[in-house]
């Protein structure tokens, strides 16, 4: 496993945190906001996550596959945009665990009032 900056986990830990957040809010969303949010998640993960796998490449492989897929769902099919943004945060959290040895952490349950 490779170490990386602090710099760096913070912005991988930023990525995962997004794409959870993304999945978790999709349906309040209107469709063009949708249709952002999946094109500026699918550039983030193929600019910070991709160029920089070594030791995962078929991680990498899955990440890009399902990448490629939310890149071209349609904005109204509420429940493939959730499966794809819950999926991609599964497989980037794996990956970079892989790679990095950043913790492998399961989502944290949310306070009452938030759900």
């Amino acid at each position: 496993m490779a170490a990386i900056d602090t710099a760096r986990r913070i912005e991988l830990e930023q990525i995962v945190h997004e794409l959870r957040r993304a999945a978790r809010t999709i349906r309040s969303q209107t469709l063009a906001e949708r249709r952002e949010m999946c094109d500026t998640l699918v550039a983030s993960v193929r600019e910070h996550v991709e160029p920089h796998a070594q030791l995962d490449p078929p991680g990498l492989e899955a990440i890009g596959i399902w990448a490629d897929a939310l890149e071209h769902a349609a904005v109204s099919d509420l429940d493939l945009l959730q499966e794809l943004l819950y999926g991609m945060d599964a497989l980037v959290r794996v990956h970079l665990w892989r790679e990095t040895g950043m913790p492998l952490e399961p989502p944290e349950p949310r306070p009452p009032a938030e759900i």
